[in-house]
């Protein structure tokens, strides 16, 4: 049996797998803002795993983590996470064994989220594809021949920061014009509320700008509003054009659109298979499935169990 953790900013999400990947239990969680609170509320999502599906914390054979931002795998470190500010050069994997006696072993979450979808029914249909995970940032990931692209020490396929426009806003990231400052849950938003005249006649004024989010702007574009609409058909442009940069690089068979935000498919992949087809190159774009994903919410915690399953050897 292996646990796998998906920790992101606002929830962690965790499951318990066999060794073939069948899940057994899935269980969600808010992430605390402290350090103690993230390894208590750890604790006792293993704890809460083992006993809902009747099993001996002594059949665990491993932990695997998914964690956004810059991680050392090799050392089990996160070196800095913009989600979690506590995390700075936190080794999360020593802290985890000491605490419950299990291996620990930490990829990030996008990586992590390739991993689950290898893993799982849709993944097995590929040798190579890409995933494009689009929540709050973007992140990415690869499978290449078979295998899972990690690079250097596990901070591959950061995609969400490859410069768009280079003229374009400063990324907190310190690059400019960055992909998830177009595409992203929180650039549809940005730009919704950076229209103020426009914002003015919106469906979406009969909302506190605090209370706008990416999901009350997807409901008002299905109904028709012309300003939530209009940041959607942005947003999918710019996926569009990004996906098409990917298939140029890596040649891949699938693009998989994850995350929150690939619940809004029907208003983002049309124009973006739209601008991929008039932007990737001839030969390589003609036979790319792009998918998005159903049940996304899985995969990152499942690839985080498959990772710990292939580090131990089984």
């Amino acid at each position: 049996m292996f646990i796998g953790f998906d920790i992101g900013g606002t929830n962690i999400k965790s499951l318990l797998t066999d060794e073939n990947g069948n899940i057994l239990k899935f269980l969600d969680n808010r992430t605390p803002s402290s350090v103690k609170g993230i390894e208590l509320t750890l604790r006792i999502l293993i704890e809460s795993l083992c006993t809902e599906s009747k099993i001996q914390k002594s059949e665990i054979k491993a932990i695997g983590i998914g964690a956004a931002g810059t991680i050392n795998r090799k050392k089990g470190i996160v070196i800095t996470s913009p989600n979690i500010p506590a995390w700075n050069n936190y080794n999360i994997c020593s802290r985890l064994k000491k605490i419950t006696g299990i291996d620990v072993f930490l990829e990030n979450d996008a990586t992590a989220a390739c991993a689950g979808i290898w893993w799982s029914k849709i993944g097995k249909k590929y040798t190579n594809f890409i995933t494009v995970t689009l929540g709050t940032g973007i992140g990415g990931g690869a499978v290449i021949d078979g295998k899972l692209f990690t690079g250097q020490n596990g901070s591959s396929m950061e995609i969400g920061h490859m410069s768009l426009d280079p003229e374009g806003e400063l990324c907190p990231c310190g690059n400019r014009g960055c992909f998830e400052l177009f595409s992203s849950a929180t650039a549809i938003v940005k730009f919704v509320l950076s229209q103020k005249k426009l914002l003015k006649d919106s469906t979406l004024s009969h909302y506190a700008e605090n209370q706008i989010d990416s999901k009350i702007i997807f409901q008002e574009a299905i109904k028709g509003d012309p300003l939530s609409l209009m940041a959607f058909e942005r947003a999918a442009t710019f996926l569009g054009i990004g996906i098409a940069n990917l298939i140029n690089i890596l040649n891949p068979e699938a693009v998989i659109i994850g995350g929150g935000l690939s619940a809004a498919e029907k208003l983002l992949l049309p124009k973006a298979k739209e601008i991929v087809q008039q932007r990737a190159m001839k030969g390589l774009k003609e036979n790319v499935k792009i998918i998005a994903l159903k049940n996304q919410s899985i995969y990152a915690a499942l690839g985080a169990a498959k990772i710990a399953k292939d580090n131990m050897g089984y």
